[in-house]
């Protein structure tokens, strides 16, 4: 089936800006970009890329001076100075393409604790319908569902152009991360310790993200809530990873790929790795969390 012609419907709403005049049901607004403008991660925060001219964007939502976007797969803000929304009112996503590790989950809902529908693989194509907080609405095949937005490349000519030199820095950024904390491979945990001298675990994973990407909030629960979530069928090298129990977070450690993570534990140990995929990790994890993107 081809889906490269799909289209996404909006309808006028008299309560919108007048450039910005068209949405579906998700809140997708049809725009595109009337200058090259800085895509950031928050409304003026740190810059991800730069969108050219021209480019196509759905709009998720707006304040009138930041708008949150979706595009290239991921979510982020641009300033509303520089968007327009299209006369026509209808906006093409058209085909998207998966780019992830193997395979990634598409789902009932807009959400990790929803049914899995299907495990779509890398390099797969699909038709982007809509979007829906950090989650498209996709078609893949007969079936309809939702993927997570950075696994989601939207419009081939701006993956070509801007995705492999993303997805370079987003890997550097990643292996900065990891060889920094294994420099603290064998450092004692301390209760409130956030220093080489001793760390406790969410003082170890604020510290190493500090010195090495971006700062991030200090205990793990702050942790969590600040930054996007992702399942552990999800989880990519340097994604954090948080451990608890009734709905409280308890642990947090950084995940390095193939099913370890590294951490400082509790008192008595040190920093080191220990496996997700099994034991009492496995059964006390609650979920992950991106701090780097592609």
């Amino acid at each position: 089936m081809n889906f490269s012609g799909k289209l996404i419907k909006v309808a006028a709403t008299a309560t919108l800006m007048a450039s910005l005049a068209c949405t579906n049901a998700f809140g997708l607004y049809a725009a595109n970009t009337t200058a090259s403008v800085n895509f950031r991660q928050t409304a003026g925060g740190s810059i991800i890329s730069t969108l050219p001219k021209g480019t196509q964007i759905a709009v998720i939502d707006n304040n009138g001076d930041w708008f949150r976007i979706a595009v290239n797969g991921m979510t982020g803000y641009v300033s509303g100075e520089y968007i327009k929304g299209t006369p026509d009112c209808d906006f093409s996503l058209g085909t998207a393409t998966v780019t992830c590790e193997s395979s990634v989950n598409l789902r009932a809902e807009p959400n990790t604790d929803s049914e899995v529908l299907s495990s779509v693989s890398n390099g797969s194509t699909v038709a982007v319908l809509g979007v829906k907080n950090d989650w498209y609405k996709v078609q893949v095949g007969d079936t309809v569902g939702y993927m997570f937005t950075p696994y989601v490349y939207v419009n081939g000519r701006m993956a070509s152009q801007t995705s492999r030199s993303d997805s370079s820095d987003a890997e550097a950024k990643r292996n900065q991360v990891l060889d920094y904390a294994a420099s603290f491979l064998g450092t004692p945990y301390v209760y409130g310790g956030s220093s080489p001298s001793g760390f406790d675990c969410s003082g170890f994973t604020s510290y190493v993200y500090k010195n090495t990407v971006r700062s991030i909030p200090r205990t793990a629960t702050s942790q969590r809530n600040a930054l996007t979530n992702v399942s552990m069928d999800e989880l990519k090298p340097a994604d954090l990873v948080f451990f608890g129990s009734g709905g409280s977070i308890s642990h947090v450690g950084i995940y390095v790929g193939n099913g370890k993570f590294i951490h400082s534990p509790h008192t008595g140990s040190v920093v080191k790795y220990d496996t997700l995929w099994s034991g009492n990790y496995n059964r006390r994890f609650v979920s992950g969390a991106r701090v780097i993107f592609d």
